[in-house]
């Protein structure tokens, strides 16, 4: 019996579940022993443009559902094992229909749930075999107990009014008409109407919104030397009524672009530099993402049976196992809370009251005074933590691992901006340095290399200690950032900002993106390394821009 929610959607997904673990049992190998189903009833418009002009407008809807199907038993499954020769980690998926037809969507459950079945029996006997052969006798349980709660939201639909955000885009992407520096540009609105629908055969039932809307700016110039520059500007929220005015999003876009036409115009890096360095704004947004949250998620490793050659590709966090232990500086404190909903009246797209297995969110007390006291955790249990604290989050496309919902990083020793610069120039003048590094904006996590530790900084400016003038300058690289940076931490703004960014899943290969938040100051890191870029320069166009030639 469905006990709450949109019985026409939960209703098939009931009774083919039951069936599921009541009768299905191929050659006696044994039923699955947990089930669930998470249905995704999805609307996406795309409005692009470039120069002045639409590119694509484009309005669907789908529905998908992915099944987690485990055999076994919570204490060994078919789960956290990678197979030889296999490069995903990730759930079965597929198509269902759009109409709410009982008989219909039977039928396309039932076909996913088979070749589900199918799938885990075999993955369980690879399991079972690697275990043996490895001589592994120590075990963590592959699923947690947790309690069982029914939460259902009301279904929204917030207005979209596609026409005018056809007009605001085609204005937006005018800007870059003003810059003849900028060589291509692109904008995009990208509004997601999302209804999820999830059950397990353990009695967990949620329904809920999970609307997304991203406002994309992306830009690309070219200095004389023939280097490639480019940036972006995502303003992220979970209510197209939450964006900003169209007066800020052209603010943004002016901001854009000006910041590649100075730097197309800036001396390029050339030299190698150990020294204090200063992370303002979005680039101390993404210094703490790609560092510090990325870090305390997805705590439980994966059995790989090609480790040395697949392990780089199926990260776990490098927190695991630190428990106790100082991982930050001494003056900072951090704590993850989903339910809370605005920062200084900034809406936190990591808000949210159920993670994506049916777990009520819940605030986590993670570092106090720089020591670990705990992770985020999703069911998969490890050795330390062994339930969930309602960070199970994941994507369509990949299997649930914690991730951050809303992070907040606290720091009891802080400066106003001026002092900040102060610090730095102090700390620069006694390494024997001329000047020190201010980083104002920072290539996101997908921007960056395989071997790379930290995406590279895009607007990097020398302090010269003299005098504290700054000067910009383009094409500078980190070197070898590793997570003693987060334990360098000297000091932090009294001021801080919300950073609403989408965080990538840990798995290389079968990586989504689940909406986040990080509140954080501004921070002083007292060594890092910058060097000159290793890209090449580009041969320019052979003929200039059409509109500036003319």
């Amino acid at each position: 019996m469905v006990a709450a929610g949109d019985a026409s959607v939960f209703g098939p997904m009931q009774d083919e579940m039951r069936r599921t673990v009541e009768r299905l049992d191929m050659e006696n190998l044994g039923l699955p022993y947990f089930v669930s189903y998470t249905v995704r009833d999805t609307r996406r418009i795309e409005v692009e443009g470039s120069f002045g002009a639409l590119k694509n407008s484009d309005d669907s809807s789908f529905r998908r559902v992915g099944l987690d199907l485990r055999v076994g038993s919570a204490r060994f499954d078919n789960t956290h094992y990678v197979p030889k020769d296999s490069w995903h980690y990730a759930p079965v998926t597929d198509s269902l229909v759009t109409e709410n037809d009982y008989d219909a969507l039977r039928y396309d459950l039932w076909s996913v749930t088979d070749r589900t079945y199918k799938a885990a029996q075999e993955a369980l006997s690879k399991k079972k075999a690697y275990k043996s052969s490895r001589l592994i006798k120590e075990e963590i349980p592959d699923l947690s107990a947790d309690p069982v709660v029914t939460a259902i939201q009301p279904l929204t639909t917030p207005s979209f009014d596609r026409g005018s955000w056809e007009d605001a885009v085609k204005r937006l992407s005018a800007v870059f008409k003003r810059y003849p520096a900028i060589q291509k540009s692109d904008v995009g609105i990208y509004w997601t109407q999302q209804h999820v629908y999830f059950l397990d055969s353990q009695g967990r039932q949620t329904q809920k919104n999970s609307h997304d809307i991203e406002l994309h700016m992306e830009a690309s110039a070219q200095a004389p030397d023939g280097m490639k520059l480019s940036d972006r500007r995502r303003i992220i929220r979970q209510d197209p009524a939450a964006l900003p005015a169209y007066e800020a999003l052209e603010a943004q876009a002016l901001s854009l672009a000006k910041d590649l036409a100075d730097l197309a115009a800036a001396p390029l890096w050339e030299e190698t530099y150990t020294g204090p360095v200063l992370l303002e704004g979005q680039a101390a947004g993404e210094f703490f993402d790609q560092t510090l949250a990325r870090n305390l998620s997805a705590p439980r490793s994966l059995w790989l049976e090609e480790e040395e050659r697949m392990k780089e590709y199926f990260y776990s966090g490098a927190f695991s196992g630190r428990l106790g232990l100082r991982v930050v500086a001494p003056t900072l404190s951090v704590y993850d809370d989903p339910g809370i909903e605005f920062f200084e009246g900034v809406p936190l797209i990591g808000h949210y009251k159920t993670d994506d297995e049916g777990i009520r969110a819940q605030k986590v007390e993670l570092i106090k005074d720089g020591i670990l006291k705990d992770l985020l955790m999703s069911r998969a249990p490890t050795k330390d933590r062994k339930a969930s604290n309602g960070h199970g989050r994941a994507s369509s496309r990949e299997f649930v691992t914690a991730h951050v919902g809303s992070l907040f990083i606290e720091a009891h020793k802080t400066a106003g901006s001026a002092e900040l610069k102060a610090e730095l120039i102090k700390q620069a003048k006694a390494f024997g340095l001329d000047y020190g590094i201010v980083v104002r904006r920072m290539a996101d996590e997908s921007k960056r290399g395989d071997t790379e530790t930290l995406a590279a900084p895009l607007l990097v400016y020398k302090v010269r200690v003299s005098d504290g003038r700054e000067e910009l300058v383009r094409n500078a690289q980190f070197m070898s950032v590793t997570l003693r940076a987060l334990r360098d931490i000297t000091l932090a703004s009294s001021s801080r900002r919300a950073h609403n960014y989408y965080q990538l899943g840990p798995y290389r290969f079968s990586r989504g993106e689940v909406q986040a938040s990080i509140i954080h100051p501004d921070v002083l890191v007292t060594e890092m390394e910058l060097k000159k870029t290793e890209e090449k320069p580009e041969k320019p166009p052979v003929l200039g821009h059409p509109f500036f030639s003319n």
